[in-house]
């Protein structure tokens, strides 16, 4: 089956409000290339209520050829609704042709239970904090007792205060190189022209196939895709448009299975560069031009999933709407972004430690859909 109509949104999720309402806009284009009449459903997906949805405005529009609409589905989650994760799509089918002329929507997620206003404070009375006071004293007449003997019971120890305390944890996300990804859609902020960054650390188990690290696209008419992965043994870096690839590749190091490596895929307009742990691993001429890929990106296996999936550990992705030069890349890889420097539309440190949603610091506020993959910390 082609593709009978392109549907994309600006997030893969909603936040709801305190009355559990909220609302996410879809924007559907015709690319029959000839007039359709096309009808759109809201589908919930799971557990998730069909009541809690609604499709505003008329479900049933004309599309003239390579013409678009908007369709806004409304989420009202009922009050006392239990804790959980909840999702859903659009589909539009031609009215014509609904059996064989159809297109499903990315998927879109809600959370609940819904934020809770905070309890009122309650005053305590006198006796109370007078009470409390002299407990804080006796504490801190205590502490400086323990802290005085601490000071002589330590010297001659070389000086080393933390060497007691645990080291603070960070969290990543595992991947199982069968079906766990993380869908970022096609955003308006991912969908530009031309020079590109994308780096992110990983932690790769297999080497076999291919195994895609951050991926745009591919798109099947044309064929067009943008990518960083693992393809047979060897990262590899490029574009693959009109059936002709333009990329750079390198053989993966063996000692890089099972441990964290820091990855860095750079078109300046002239090549295709990688970088691994800031050293340049690669370099090849490529001339594309302004290149555009109008399909999905995702994290973890091909835009949208379905294959190439990545299998081991990932965090800290970035996408930069420019090319970045190896001193940018090298002093950079252990750096923690504000999210608000110049060129980074994507940003996703992969350190919730929970959740079903991958949180996009950057301004651009591209939040993903986490498929499968699971958290983890060290």
């Amino acid at each position: 089956m082609f593709r009978v109509f392109a549907i994309t949104t600006s997030t893969p999720s909603i936040r709801l409000n305190a009355a559990g309402q909220g609302e996410l806009t879809f924007t559907v284009s015709n690319a029959l290339g000839r007039l359709v009449r096309g009808r759109a459903v809201v589908e919930s997906e799971g557990a998730t209520p069909g009541e809690w949805l609604t499709l505003e405005g008329e479900p049933e529009r004309d599309f003239p050829p390579d013409g678009t609409h908007q369709y806004t589905v409304k989420v009202n989650v009922p009050p006392g609704t239990p804790q959980g994760q909840h999702a859903f799509h659009l589909s539009v089918v031609n009215v014509a042709n609904p059996d064989e002329e159809f297109t499903v929507g990315p998927s879109a997620s809600f959370q609940v239970p819904l934020p809770q206003a905070p309890a009122p404070k309650k005053k305590l009375p006198l006796q109370w904090i007078a009470l409390a006071a002299g407990v804080l004293l006796i504490i801190l007449i205590t502490a400086l007792v323990v802290h005085g003997r601490g000071d002589k019971e330590d010297k001659g120890v070389g000086g080393s205060g933390d060497a007691g305390q645990a080291a603070a944890k960070k969290a990543f996300l595992n991947f199982d190189g069968k079906q766990s990804f993380i869908e970022l859609s096609n955003p308006l902020e991912l969908s530009f022209f031309g020079p590109i960054t994308i780096e992110a650390w990983i932690r790769p188990r297999s080497l076999n196939g291919l195994r895609d690290i951050v991926a745009h696209g591919y798109s099947s008419s044309p064929v067009n895709e943008v990518y960083l992965r693992i393809n047979g043994g060897k990262y590899q870096a490029g574009a693959f448009l009109n059936g002709q690839d333009f990329s750079t590749s390198a053989d993966v190091p063996t000692t890089d299975v099972g441990r964290w490596v820091y990855i860095a895929a750079v078109y300046d307009g002239a090549r295709w560069i990688l970088y691994r742990d800031g050293e340049l691993l690669a370099s090849t001429p490529q001339t594309l031009g302004n290149f555009f890929v109008d399909a999905s990106w995702s994290i973890g296996a091909r835009g949208g999933g379905r294959d190439r999936f990545f299998q081991g550990d990932i965090r800290d992705v970035r996408i930069w709407n420019q090319p970045r030069g190896q001193e940018e890349v090298r002093g950079d890889k252990d750096r923690t972004f504000t999210g608000k420097e110049q060129g980074l539309v994507g940003y996703w440190p992969l350190s919730e430690g929970k959740d079903v949603v991958a949180r996009d610091a950057s301004s651009s506020k591209l939040d993903g859909l986490i498929r499968g993959a699971e958290w983890a910390e060290e």
